[in-house]
């Protein structure tokens, strides 16, 4: 399949500028006949989850998309029907009063196929973890996804047992080159593709963890192949058959000191850690 990442830095609150902004940069990308196109996180918001729950939730909570009748959402979809083209980008989402940093992945009929919610906040004060990592199955493939800060060992380590072929990863941040060699590692030690698409640089990786796209530049369409086997790759995968699970509980145990416990809830640590984020950012406000 034939892979466009869009690389752009979208203004924070202006959704409709985003919007026809990332609109004209998939136009760009479907006309170079990409048949999946990826934006970065939080495209259309512009990474407003660093913003004071205090006194900007009200404001969070207005331009939140509900998945999957969101206005921008169902805009995208008949992009995605025009086009015939799949879409996967990045979104502040809205469910009832709760919000989530998100990502939804829509196809050539405009629906939405996939639908990921960030599992490793970072100074998102507002923001709920997800509770989900599993991989989807699509037309194209088991595809996988992480947001940013989700791109641990064991994150993609549980995509890739799940028999992820692709883990896409929209991003806004950190994407330099030295996340690029662990990520390399990650690819190869999953035996899956990762596609990365952030703000300011856009890499695909194969299964052997050769990169196959690198690129650190702002406000441009990058478009590679990515080449997936009709079924898995046994040889590839043998690797997972070996495993221990049986020596591998410390992985799912909380930490003392984590922010987590063992059933996904914030911990008395994390709690300060949380309110100790807030205030440092609402006093350098």
């Amino acid at each position: 399949m034939l892979v466009g990442i869009v690389t752009l830095k979208s203004a924070p609150w202006e959704l409709e500028d985003n919007f026809q902004r990332l609109e004209a940069y998939v136009r760009e990308a479907a006309g170079r006949r990409a048949q999946v196109i990826v934006a970065p996180e939080s495209v259309l918001d512009g990474y407003v989850f660093n913003a004071d729950p205090t006194s900007q939730l009200a404001d969070m909570l207005e331009i939140a998309q509900t998945v999957p009748d969101g206005s921008y959402i169902q805009r995208a979809g008949a992009l995605c029907k025009e086009l015939g083209i799949y879409l996967i980008f990045g979104l502040l989402e809205r469910e009832d009063q709760t919000l989530f940093n998100a990502c939804v992945m829509l196809d050539p009929q405009g629906e939405v196929i996939a639908h990921y919610r960030k599992i490793t906040t970072a100074g998102e004060y507002a923001i709920t973890p997800g509770r989900a990592l599993q991989p989807f199955d699509t037309p194209l493939g088991r595809l996988g996804f992480l947001l940013c800060s989700d791109r641990t060992v064991d994150n993609c380590a549980v995509l890739g047992v799940q028999g992820a072929q692709v883990i896409f990863i929209p991003m806004d941040g950190s994407g330099g080159p030295e996340n690029t060699e662990k990520m390399r590692w990650r690819a190869r030690d999953n035996h899956c593709w990762i596609v990365i698409a952030n703000t300011w640089s856009a890499v695909i990786i194969s299964p052997s963890g050769e990169l196959h796209l690198e690129k650190y530049e702002t406000e441009c369409v990058s478009v590679q192949y990515v080449h997936l086997p009709k079924q898995d790759n046994s040889q590839g995968r043998s690797r997972f058959v070996a495993r221990r699970p049986d020596l591998y509980g410390p992985l799912v145990t909380g930490h003392e000191d984590g922010y987590y416990d063992g059933e996904g809830k914030l911990t008395a640590a994390g709690e300060a850690r949380r309110q100790a984020t807030r205030r440092r950012a609402v006093e350098g406000a």
